[in-house]
């Protein structure tokens, strides 16, 4: 089967260890009508789209859709140590390469681009 998406409608029980089946549904506003009547009478219910080869066992991201009462954050995608700052951070480094060793000094490429913009201005 070639790659499509596919739409998740998964409901969680907070005196469960793991999540309940997961319900497949063929459009977005199924699976969002779904995860409201399954929010009826679970703590809570995700609802999720996902591009998958499953004859060959390839997913992508999770892309959350529609979210229903008390759902882990781990089942949402969420880093639960939160969002690694590293992943947003720009960092050049210079090095000087003297007889002792070398030296590496963080530079901060955003007080660089500052300097010049306020060089050009004058």
């Amino acid at each position: 089967m070639p790659r499509r998406l596919h739409y998740y409608a998964q409901p969680f029980w907070e005196h469960r260890r793991e999540p309940a089946q997961r319900y497949e549904f063929v459009c977005a506003v199924d699976a969002e009508e779904g995860g409201e009547i399954l929010a009826r009478s679970a703590d809570g219910v995700l609802v999720y789209q996902q591009w998958a080869d499953t004859d060959l066992d390839l997913f992508g991201e999770v892309e959350v859709l529609a979210q229903h009462g008390s759902v882990p954050r781990a089942a949402t995608g969420i880093d639960p140590d939160g969002r690694d700052p590293w992943l947003d951070d720009t960092a050049y480094f210079k090095i000087d390469c003297t007889d002792h060793g070398d030296t590496w000094t963080q530079i901060d490429p955003l007080a660089e681009q500052e300097d010049e913009a306020g060089e050009e201005a004058a």
